[in-house]
């Protein structure tokens, strides 16, 4: 799945404290979850869009979510829960 910047907020393309590869991953999640609340993703799905491991998945979460563009839980290892704001 290719991340367009017409699928996701323009804010999110604009704000600079983000990285360009939490800004993909935001966009993959988003075009996931789009009529749905919340929607779970696993490390595997992510890597087919960015090169990324469990512990960077983790960190651009946490990142999105102290930005509040999403809330996560993690219930298994590299299995995550997602709820888009």
């Amino acid at each position: 799945m290719k991340a367009r910047q017409l699928e996701i907020p323009d804010k999110l393309w604009k704000d600079k404290r983000l990285p360009q590869e939490t800004k993909y991953i935001y966009s993959y999640i988003y075009c996931k979850g789009f009529d749905r609340i919340i929607t779970d993703i696993n490390v595997g799905e992510i890597q087919q869009v960015v090169k990324i491991r469990n512990e960077g998945l983790r960190k651009s979460l946490q990142l999105l979510e102290e930005l509040n563009y999403l809330i996560f839980k993690e219930y298994q290892n590299g299995m995550y829960t997602v709820k888009l704001n």
